[in-house]
């Protein structure tokens, strides 16, 4: 399985924005979903991603939002669909992006070609405040998938937020994923706290995707009951922050971070607040992060959604150095979750050369 890993990228470029609703993100007071027409799920301690039946009343998105997205304008309303972040999945289908969701029962595979919503057939997968842990086989698949290119946008919540109550909150979630095996790979950690801030202090560089994006400078980011981030370059030198809680910038005090991962992009911040855009499910109470007054929290989700997107397809000689070195490291680890297995690897790739390697884009 693993050396299909390299193929995937034989297909072409990648244009699809997927959304995970597999890990309770409709739990509680919860509507982190772009759509959904019907609202049957129990998501609860016990239920898992969601069961049908007595007590359901939670979101349940379908994989496609309806109606369709080809009839969407530039002057269609968030309200065309009806989710907490369906502004920003009708904000990316105007910037040309096709956007779905990876429904309650599905699976998060990478190179599982049974599986109709593998993580190969995307360019960016939103995992927005996951409340279940997740398996050693996830943990892999998304490792693979942000190695070979994919784009991860991570949104975690305040400590505490353990909104199925099943035991682990999102900040538990997050953390059991990017420290798994004490490698911290992206080079990020959410801290067990609870902030508020409405005056945050922005990165002013010009070169900063975050803050200095296609959709607009970003001066300020809010937070209602998130976690702040620590970066470490020790771990990860590609890692940066984007915003800060004060005007002190420490790398323990970080609101939105970025970075790369292999030939892959990722975005993490620490509250669910700001894609929240106030409309959804009618069972939840729900406030306008997106839009709020003196910041620019959906600009600064925009441009973290269009960074992501536009990660290049990675070239065969950087995948083939990239696994040769990862390789290397890999014969000292006992546990093998970080990277994906680089012999495997290495026979995709020259598969790929073989077939149709023309379609690999250079890395810029």
């Amino acid at each position: 399985m693993i050396g299909s890993l390299a193929l995937a990228f034989c297909a072409g470029a990648r244009g699809q924005v997927l959304f995970d609703a597999t890990k309770a993100e409709m739990a509680g007071n919860a509507d982190w979903v772009i759509d959904a027409d019907l609202h049957n799920l129990n998501v609860s301690d016990g239920n898992g991603s969601g069961t049908l039946g007595t007590g359901g009343l939670e979101s349940n998105p379908a994989a496609t939002p309806t109606p369709a997205a080809s009839k969407i304008t530039s002057t269609t309303s968030e309200t065309y669909w009806d989710g907490a972040l369906s502004t920003w999945a009708v904000t990316l289908v105007k910037d040309g992006k096709s956007v779905s969701t990876l429904p309650y029962n599905g699976s998060i595979t990478y190179g599982d070609a049974s599986n109709p919503q593998d993580l190969s057939h995307y360019k960016v997968f939103v995992l927005d405040e996951p409340n279940i842990l997740f398996t050693n086989a996830e943990k892999v698949a998304l490792l693979s998938f942000l190695y070979n290119g994919g784009g991860l946008f991570l949104i975690s919540d305040h400590s505490g937020s353990d909104r199925n109550n099943d035991g682990s909150d999102s900040v538990e979630v997050l953390n059991n994923f990017l420290s798994d095996g004490g490698l911290n790979p992206l080079g990020v950690t959410i801290n067990t706290n609870d902030l508020n801030i409405t005056k945050s202090s922005a990165d002013t560089s010009a070169s900063d995707p975050l803050t200095h994006g296609a959709a607009g400078t970003v001066t300020n980011l809010t937070y209602h009951d998130g976690a702040s981030l620590t970066i470490s370059t020790a771990a990860n030198s590609s890692v940066k922050a984007a915003i800060w809680t004060t005007s002190t910038h420490t790398n323990s005090n970080v609101m939105a971070a970025y970075g790369t991962y292999g030939a892959g992009r990722f975005v993490i911040i620490g509250d669910s607040s700001p894609a929240d855009d106030g409309t959804g499910d009618s069972n939840d109470t729900l406030e306008d992060g997106w839009n709020e007054s003196g910041a620019q929290n959906g600009t600064l989700i925009t441009n973290a959604s269009l960074y992501l997107a536009a990660a290049p397809e990675p070239n065969v000689l950087a995948l083939l150095g990239l696994a040769v070195l990862f390789f290397a490291g890999a014969r000292h680890r006992s546990r093998e979750i970080f990277p994906p297995n680089a012999i495997a690897f290495l026979t995709g790739i020259r598969r790929c050369v073989r077939g149709r390697g023309q379609q690999f884009q250079p890395i810029n």
